[in-house]
């Protein structure tokens, strides 16, 4: 019996987690886990073949011999983890959901827990991989503490999970969530742009924090590999260009925040140029902690180029839903082409006009979508 409930946790709860986070899981494989695996080494003519293997696995070796490594790497696997939890515990509130709280309630709680331990570890498969991967590069060479501690981590995990996946299902009059404990936010002046930045706040701070520490890791390998081109305008704006597409998730979601929840906004009185205006200073905070990590590694002119490459591809990004609509798959697709084309063009010196590009294109996809509707 405790195998059926096991087949059936997988196929409701396992399944349907991959299905909706198709998105978030490919942009952490284009993102994180092809350069964690493996990195190309740019320029080999002066390694050997063995430097150039260990410096191709340097973001797998930091990760098991680096403080700060090994901090980011257990934090990655943790907001992982909690993201499960939040749709699990989301997902067992539906309609469909209602007879797991009765069939799986007539079985012992160890079965429970062992059923549930079983569904979250083909929910954790990413983190299994991650972490036998790290594990390997970690004893081959010659790193054997935190190797050895990854499978107590995860089983730690997994046991917290099942543990609190069964309260749940054997306390359905329980809230298993709280309100966020943020009042003093509530006397804080609201302007509409800033609206899906509380949004982000109460709701969705795990997407944020994955966002955020991809964005680190992904600063830190470009630093990492031209440790001596800081002053380089194309090392910048690869930057910023890599940075615009890791918050490719945040931009689809405040898409979908506006047409879910500020419906009403479009009987406003509002101008192209004011909408336009809204939409950048809301990108401008959400991608503030990146523009203040450029002041601080260049020059403030090349910086703030940087910077606006960013802010005018996230622009690009954002106008980009006015044509293809709430479709992610066919979004990511697209902005990954994009990207593409323009870390192309910019590592061919054009910079500066790929960020003025980018405003104007934001600007006629919206001004065009104005006057479409």
């Amino acid at each position: 019996m405790s195998s059926a409930h096991t087949r059936v946790l997988t196929k409701l709860l396992a399944k349907g987690f991959y299905r909706e986070h198709t998105g978030l899981l490919l942009s952490l494989l284009i993102l994180i886990f092809s350069n964690f695996f493996y990195t190309n080494v740019l320029n080999q003519t002066h390694l050997t073949p063995e430097q150039i293997i260990a410096t191709a696995l340097k973001l797998a070796i930091s990760t098991v011999s680096e403080p700060v490594g090994v901090v980011i790497f257990a934090a990655i696997l943790f907001i992982y983890s909690i993201k499960t939890w939040q749709y699990v515990s989301a997902r067992l509130k539906e309609p469909d959901a209602g007879f797991l709280f009765y069939s799986l309630n007539a079985l012992s709680r160890t079965r429970q827990l062992r059923a549930w331990a079983v569904m979250q570890l083909v929910m954790s498969l990413p983190l299994v991989v991650l972490g036998g991967y790290a594990m390997l590069v970690g004893v081959a060479y010659g790193y054997w503490l935190v190797p050895l501690l990854i499978p107590g981590y995860l089983l730690v995990l997994i046991g917290y999970s099942a543990r609190y996946y069964v309260c749940i299902t054997n306390n359905p009059a329980t809230e298993p969530t709280r309100a966020v404990g943020l009042a003093w936010l509530r006397a804080w002046p609201k302007p509409l742009f800033s609206l899906f930045l509380f949004e982000v706040v109460f709701r969705k701070r795990v997407a944020y924090a994955v966002t955020k520490a991809a964005s680190l890791v992904s600063v830190a390998l470009v630093f990492g590999v031209f440790p001596d081109s800081r002053s380089d305008l194309r090392l910048l704006g690869m930057m910023g260009l890599c940075v615009a597409l890791i918050h490719a998730v945040l931009v689809y979601q405040a898409s979908e925040f506006e047409l879910t929840y500020l419906r009403f906004a479009r009987n406003f009185p509002y101008g192209k140029a004011r909408q336009y205006g809204q939409q950048i200073a809301l990108y401008s905070l959400l991608l503030l902690p990146e523009a203040l990590g450029l002041f601080l590694a260049a020059a403030p002119p090349k910086a703030l180029m940087g910077f606006l490459l960013m802010l005018g591809v996230t622009l690009l990004f954002r106008a980009v839903l006015y044509r293809l609509g709430q479709h992610m798959k066919l979004f990511l697709r697209v902005v990954f082409g994009l990207f593409i084309g323009l870390l192309l063009l910019n590592l061919f010196g054009f910079t500066a006009l790929l960020a003025v590009g980018s405003f104007l294109a934001a600007w006629v996809l919206l001004y065009r979508h104005h006057y479409a509707d």
